[in-house]
C-alpha cells in the first residue's frame, strides 16, 4: 500500500502553470497550488474530476462556474485568471487565497459578534455584486468563505450557481445546495432569487455566533421539514450575549417567506455596516487582520505588514471573544448576592435579634 502522508500530484504542469502541490479535494473537483512561471504569480488550479464523456452535466456546471467567475470584478469574490483544457480535462486557474476558511475558524468555537458582522457585511457585498449580474450562488456556507491574511473576505465556489440569463441545468422541483443552508424555496424546488442567498447568509451568521446550525436533524428530510416550518431555536436563547441589533438581522434573514427577508443584499449589508459603525472605529479589513493575529492564524510580522503596532493592539483587543454567559451562572450570582445581602442585614441587626431570642428562651 502506498503511503498516504503526502497526496499524489497527478500533474507537473498545466498550461503555463507549474503545479506545486495539492490544496484540497472534493467529490467533483481537486484543487492544486500552482505558479505562473513567467509572471511568478501563485495561483489555485481547480481540476474537474468528472468524466467529460459520461458526465456532461458536470462539465456544463464547471464551465458555468467559470463563466460566472469571469463576469465578476469584486474584491470579495475570488478572481478567475484562466480556463485551461488538457487531455479533455478542464482546469480553472484562480486567485490563490492565503488564509483560513470560516469553516476552519468555527472548529475553535463561536466567533465574536464584530467578527461575524464584518464577515457577513463583506459576503453581502459580494452577493450584491453577483445578484446585480443575475447570478444566485445557491451554496453559501462557511467552507465557501475565506479570510485572507490582509483581512479580505473571499466568496468562492459558484459550482451550483444559477444564472437567470442562461438555460437551467436543474430539473424543475429538484433541490440544489447543501441541506442545512438551503432556503425553504430551495427545499421545495420553487424558483429562487437573491433572497435565497440571504437566507443562507442568515444560517451562516447564526452558526458563526453560536457554533451550531439553526436547522438540524437526524436526516436530510428532517432538516428540510424544519427549514420549511422555520423551526429553530431563537438566537437570543442559544447565545444571549449576542447584541440585539445583530440578532434581529439574523432573525430577519431566516424568515420562511422570501418577502419577509431583506429585499436585497445591499439592504442587509447596510444593516450589518450600521451595527459595526457603532462598535468599531476601524475598517472591517483591519479588524479581521487583528482577529486572525489574535487567533494565531498569521504571524505578527504578517499582521504588521497591514497595520501599525497601535492598530494591531486595538484590533486584537476588540477581536477577543467574549465568553458566553451561562444561565446557571447568572442564577448562581443572583443567589450569592441575595445571600450576601441577607447576611449583611442579619449582621447589622444582630443586637436586636439576640435580645428577641433571649426573651423567648427565658419564657
Amino acid at each position: 500500500m502506498p503511503s498516504t502522508d503526502k497526496p499524489v500530484v497527478k500533474h507537473r504542469k498545466i498550461g503555463a502553470y507549474r503545479v506545486l502541490g495539492e490544496l484540497g479535494r472534493g467529490g467533483m473537483a481537486q484543487v492544486y497550488r500552482g505558479l505562473h512561471e513567467m509572471l511568478q504569480r501563485e495561483v489555485a488550479i481547480k481540476e474537474m474530476l468528472a468524466d467529460p464523456l459520461r458526465d456532461k452535466e458536470s462539465v456544463s456546471r464547471f464551465r458555468r462556474e467559470a463563466l460566472a467567475l469571469a463576469a465578476f470584478r469584486h474584491q470579495n469574490i475570488v478572481t478567475l485568471y484562466d480556463l485551461v483544457e488538457k487531455n479533455d480535462v478542464l482546469f480553472m486557474v484562480m486567485e490563490y487565497v492565503d488564509g483560513p476558511t470560516l469553516h476552519e475558524l468555527l472548529k475553535e468555537g463561536p466567533l465574536p459578534p464584530e467578527v461575524v458582522a464584518s464577515v457577513g457585511a463583506r459576503v453581502a457585498d459580494a452577493l450584491e455584486h453577483a445578484h446585480f449580474r443575475r447570478i444566485v450562488h445557491r451554496d453559501l456556507k462557511p467552507a465557501n468563505v475565506m479570510i485572507t491574511k490582509a483581512g479580505d473576505v473571499k466568496l468562492m465556489d459558484f459550482g451550483v450557481a444559477k444564472d437567470s440569463t442562461l438555460e437551467t441545468l436543474t430539473a424543475q422541483g429538484m433541490a440544489v445546495g447543501t441541506p442545512s443552508y438551503m432556503a425553504p424555496e430551495q427545499v421545495t424546488g420553487a424558483p429562487v432569487d437573491g433572497r435565497t442567498d440571504l437566507f443562507a447568509l442568515g444560517v451562516l451568521l447564526y452558526e458563526s455566533l453560536t457554533g451550531t446550525r439553526p436547522f438540524q436533524g437526524r436526516s436530510a428530510g428532517e432538516v428540510f421539514a424544519r427549514i420549511r416550518e422555520g423551526d429553530y431555536k431563537p438566537l437570543h436563547k442559544v447565545a444571549p450575549q449576542v447584541p440585539r441589533p445583530l440578532a434581529d438581522i439574523v432573525k430577519r434573514a431566516l424568515n420562511v417567506r422570501p418577502e419577509d427577508r431583506f429585499p436585497n443584499a445591499a439592504s442587509m449589508r447596510r444593516e450589518l455596516e450600521s451595527f459595526l459603525s457603532q462598535r468599531m472605529g476601524m475598517s472591517c479589513e483591519a479588524f479581521l487582520v487583528g482577529f486572525l493575529r489574535q487567533r494565531e492564524k498569521l504571524t505578527e510580522s504578517e499582521a504588521l505588514a497591514h497595520l501599525t503596532q497601535e492598530e494591531l493592539a486595538v484590533a486584537g483587543g476588540l477581536a477577543k471573544a467574549r465568553p458566553p454567559a451561562r444561565p446557571w451562572t447568572r442564577w448562581l450570582a443572583a443567589g450569592l448576592i441575595a445571600a450576601g445581602g441577607l447576611g449583611a442585614g442579619l449582621l447589622s441587626t444582630q443586637s436586636y435579634w439576640m435580645d428577641v431570642v433571649q426573651r423567648l428562651t427565658v419564657r
